[in-house]
């Protein structure tokens, strides 16, 4: 098929991928959204009423949960896009790559973290209608903004102390970074184990954490040595040392978020094209 795309074709392989989603992901996300559920039964056992798991902690939870969903959904729902006999069927599909590209990308993204999230809050609320148990406030009576965001205005209060007339501003600034950066790691992770998916045949998401384990072990045998010697050069440190001399709280906190937000802009278009690249040029 050509790589042209066609709205009409578009839908319906979203249509195909929607009527996929419980036999081959279901079981999982109802596994995953019923999690809130096994930690509420586990601290009503234990502590009873008395026990209470704050909003945010479960807020934060229930965000791990989706970010799960999330990091599962590509080797879950398109688990034979890959091999060479079961994936026959998949590429014979009326529809072009790059639609079948996006469906993936929007199940992926979007569809399945937001029904297990969706699933999870509901239940949340369930169980704290409940006159028992050990859920004591609504989930959306947290501190942290509500949903997907956290709320760093107490962490930055320092931050923008020297002009009070910037607070706000500066504080919805760095806010903002934050977010920005949260969002940016997921779309890179997420995409990252899309494009594994098409690399592995069986355990992929076992695969690619075992895979992330080794590397990072490798970075750490090249850096670690580095960053000694680093460490014991005098110039270096005097230069590091002077950092917050020569640069403001602001300007370091702003840094910090830049090249953080550059670096997963970077994997995200990476991990993207390689997995499009895989697809596209997927012989069955």
């Amino acid at each position: 098929m050509n790589n042209r795309f066609d709205w009409n074709r578009f839908c319906k392989v979203v249509n195909k991928d929607f009527r996929n989603m419980w036999p081959m992901f279901g079981t999982t996300m109802l596994i995953l959204a019923a999690l809130p559920f096994a930690v509420w039964l586990f601290m009503l056992v234990l502590g009873g009423s008395d026990a209470d798991l704050g909003a945010d902690l479960r807020l934060i939870f229930i965000e791990v949960v989706a970010y799960i969903a999330a990091m599962m959904a590509p080797s879950r729902m398109y688990r034979t896009w890959n091999l060479r006999n079961e994936g026959i069927y998949y590429a014979m599909l009326p529809a072009s790559k790059l639609e079948k590209f996006c469906s993936a990308l929007l199940f992926s993204l979007i569809v399945c973290p937001l029904a297990v999230y969706l699933g999870s809050m509901a239940l949340d609320v369930f169980l704290t209608a409940l006159p028992f148990g050990p859920w004591q406030e609504w989930i959306w009576q947290g501190e942290m903004g509500f949903p997907f965001t956290l709320d760093i205005g107490s962490l930055m209060s320092e931050v923008a102390a020297s002009d009070a007339g910037a607070d706000a501003f500066r504080l919805m600034y760095f806010g903002t970074l934050y977010n920005v950066s949260c969002w940016l790691g997921y779309i890179s992770t997420v995409l990252m184990f899309l494009f594994t998916a098409t690399l592995f045949k069986r355990h992929k998401v076992l695969q690619t954490i075992l895979w992330l384990y080794v590397i990072n072990f490798a970075l750490s045998i090249i850096l670690i040595p580095v960053m000694i010697a680093l460490v014991g050069d005098s110039s270096f440190m005097d230069w590091f040392m002077q950092l917050p001399d020569r640069m403001s709280t602001e300007q370091m906190v702003g840094w910090f978020f830049g090249i953080a937000n550059a670096f997963n802009v970077l994997l995200a278009v990476l991990f993207g094209w390689l997995g499009w690249r895989r697809l596209n040029r997927m012989a069955y």
